[in-house]
């Protein structure tokens, strides 16, 4: 229109016809193919552009340039050169709204792992139409400081590092035009799974195509519709949306009901995971009318879950599926972010020690052969005995809540008479490190409350090398006391299941509980590599620590770090040349600790055995590192299971090869070996196409240099090196020259 006014031009604008539009482009986004010179379909923006300015627009200093981790930039590098040429953005292309520049900026980030936000936009009121317009990472700028953010008990992490990732547009005559393009980043990008998490990608889209499959049930609740929604789309990764965003949108979901019979449908329900799954396992127990008793199954990622973190195993079977009272046994433990992880699951018919014995050999087999470290349960004689016949190298331990909840029921008496008993029997439990003041404590407490003739006592006194905290502190448990992690367990199966479902569809519904149990992994690990935990003292030891712990293992240490100032060495000696004891006092009590330093190799050890029991340092052991001038931790400090790289490193075979004087173990060793670590590349492999395409290649090379190896070896060898060292080497070498970046 004539009379319309025409806008006053930016500094930052491109010279040409602002408010004036050309013949959309036929394709959605186009690059502008122009030389330097204007003419009617092409504008060059000009080259002195200045951008609005904001408080956390800009460049990195010196410092943080330097800080920037060259393994990222590679990673990156990978990244971006999987991103097809189309979908990624370049200066010049011309777009018809800012809300199709942001989708196409938000497309690409999607399929790097990295989110965006809209940082910054120039509005014209007088043409009623968007300027200029600035998109750039979610990490983008600094968190602005806040004094009661600062004072606050428990401070949000950082998620801000300053990337400088950018993508910015201008209006000119054709639409909006990319005038710059900034694709570094000086963070970790999300990993192919986990894109899914990012907020920009997140919307709920397809969820209304679902309601077919819910008819007949007005309660449906988001996280069914997620579930569903994630079988549709191939797994949670490929879901746009979150349980939290699908609040209040459903509220119940319906389960199909098998039409066959119930072990017609277990078998069938197995076979089908089996097709899906090639490295599910599953057994079936038969009595002697040739009916199905015991079932165990296990799927590839719980065997490799339990090759990382089979160490500390807790076996409950407090739950129960149906009508019929069936008993439902779970193997689960904890993993480096302290959550619960299953290892395997089993529907017995009974509990006899025949039942216990024939599942826990399953789960050795199943697990190659490796047994759990310490082994958790109720205090249950015909478990006890199982475990002594099948696991008699493991530690055993007694649940300490289970324990508690039996001496509420035989003990009422007494702890309603006295209310400091019930004080002085969890002071027996938890608190002593020597054996002699647990037995002195023990008979005090017996002879103050009159309970010499209480046989409930006497027998649990007989078993207390299973539940006395002092008994177990030389052996790793993660912490772990109780069955809990089992419990929890239970009680997220009673959200989904109801002792109506028969056996097939209780199959269906655990797979739910798993489910949720992974992608609350997964949504642990994305937050790792989008903040940083806020470190209450800048000193060394803390500054390594939160680059190699997990978010709650760090919080656990870094507690450890504050509560030394609480400790005070009361007496040191020199043993020898280069070890030292001291004596290590808490202020306000009157425990006293044993700490041994050799300064040959920094090396500390605690009476409290914090370290051996849970796998961190003890407060009293940083007291005298501190004192010692070590500002870092030992690295046989440092457990690898609690580390952000656990599950980096490649499955170690339970035996050495070398020392395996058995043929038959030694093959089954390597199997479980390989197994394990090309479960890992499969798992990945299959998320996406190209990664297949390529691995497919790769994997046919190395079948050929692997069938030329053994070719090459002669004749009294071939056994040998068919299951030997040549051939794991070439899938080692295969694994770290391809499977590497996924």
């Amino acid at each position: 229109m004539e009379d319309t006014p025409q806008p006053r031009r930016l500094a930052f604008e491109p010279d040409g016809d602002i408010g004036q539009s050309s013949n959309p482009s036929p394709n959605t986004c186009e690059m502008d193919g122009t030389n330097t010179t204007n003419n009617e379909n092409g504008i060059k923006p000009s080259s002195s552009i200045v951008e609005p300015s904001t408080a956390s627009d800009r460049l990195p200093t010196v410092e943080e340039g330097k800080s920037v981790d060259t393994t990222i930039q590679n990673k990156l590098k990978e990244k971006l050169n999987l991103v097809p040429e189309e979908w990624t953005p370049k200066v010049g292309m011309i777009f018809q709204t800012v809300d199709e520049a942001y989708e196409f900026y938000n497309t690409y980030a999607g399929h790097v792992g990295f989110s965006i936000r809209k940082e910054s936009r120039i509005f014209d009121k007088r043409a009623n139409q968007i300027r200029y317009s600035k998109f750039c990472c979610s990490k983008e700028g600094r968190r602005a400081v806040d004094k009661r953010r600062i004072n606050s008990k428990n401070r949000r992490p950082e998620t801000r590092c300053g990337c400088m990732a950018t993508m910015k547009i201008s209006r000119v005559k054709d639409g909006y035009r990319v005038i710059d393009f900034n694709e570094n980043h000086n963070h970790m990008i999300a990993t192919p799974i986990k894109p899914h998490a990012l907020s920009s990608q997140r919307r709920i889209i397809g969820v209304h195509g679902t309601q077919a499959e819910m008819a007949d049930n007005p309660r449906i609740t988001p996280k069914a519709v997620l579930e569903l929604k994630a079988n549709e789309v191939g797994g949670r990764e490929n879901v746009e949306f979150t349980c939290i965003d699908l609040n209040n949108y459903l509220r119940s979901y319906r389960t199909r009901n098998m039409e066959k019979g119930e072990a017609g449908g277990i078998l069938q329900y197995f076979e089908d995971r089996q097709s899906q799954d090639p490295s599910f396992v599953y057994a079936i127990q038969l009595d002697q009318a040739e009916l199905v008793t015991n079932l165990f199954w296990a799927d590839a990622q719980m065997i490799v879950d339990y090759a990382h973190f089979g160490d500390v195993v807790s076996f409950d079977t407090t739950y129960r599926t149906n009508k019929k009272n069936r008993p439902f046994a779970v193997f689960v433990g904890v993993n480096n972010y302290r959550q619960t992880i299953i290892f395997g699951a089993a529907l017995l018919y009974d509990e006899t020690v025949d039942s216990f014995e024939w599942l826990f050999k399953v789960f050795l087999k199943t697990m190659g052969g490796k047994k759990p470290n310490t082994i958790l349960t109720g205090d249950d004689a015909t478990i006890e005995k199982a475990i002594n016949l099948v696991f008699p190298e493991s530690h055993h331990r007694l649940c300490v809540w289970h324990m508690f909840q039996n001496a509420t029921k035989h003990l009422s008496g007494v702890f309603e008479k006295f209310s400091s008993f019930s004080q002085d029997f969890r002071s027996c439990v938890y608190d002593f490190d020597d054996v002699d003041e647990f037995e002195n404590a023990w008979n005090d407490m017996i002879n103050k409350y009159g309970l010499q003739d209480n046989d409930w006592l006497q027998t649990l006194y007989g078993k207390r090398h299973k539940w006395a905290l002092v008994y177990g502190r030389q052996t790793f448990s993660a912490g772990t006391n109780t069955t809990q992690r089992s419990e929890s367990l239970n009680s997220g199966l009673k959200k989904y299941l109801n002792i109506k479902y028969d056996l097939s569809s209780f199959l269906q519904h655990f797979e739910k509980v798993v489910a949720d149990k992974r992608y609350e992994e997964l949504k642990a690990e994305f937050a790792t590599t989008q903040s940083t935990p806020i470190i209450a003292a800048h000193v060394g030891i803390l500054d390594y620590a939160s680059h190699v712990y997990t978010p709650p293992i760090f919080s656990m240490f870094q507690n450890e770090v504050l509560q030394q100032l609480d400790c005070r060495i009361e007496e040191d000696h020199v043993v020898s040349e280069t070890i030292a004891e001291y004596t290590v006092g808490l202020y306000g009590t009157n425990r006293r600790f044993k700490v041994t330093f050799d300064s040959r190799n920094n090396s500390v050890s605690c009476s409290c055995k914090n370290f051996e029991f849970v796998g961190i340092l003890c407060r009293h052991a940083l007291k005298i590192l501190d004192y010692r001038r070590v500002d870092i931790i030992p690295p046989c400090y440092v457990l690898k299971r609690w580390t952000i790289g656990a599950r980096k490193s490649r499955s170690e075979a339970s035996h050495d090869s070398n020392q395996c004087s058995d043929q038959a173990t030694k093959i089954a060793t390597h199997r479980k070996e390989l197994f394990h670590l090309l479960t890992q590349v499969v798992n990945k492999a299959a998320l996406s196409d190209d990664v297949y395409k390529m691995v497919m290649q790769a994997g046919e090379k190395l079948l050929e240099d692997v069938t030329g190896c053994l070719k090459q070896a002669s004749i009294e060898q071939s056994s040998v090196a068919s299951d030997g060292s040549s051939a794991r080497n070439f899938f080692q070498c295969w694994l770290l020259n391809f499977a590497s970046p996924l």
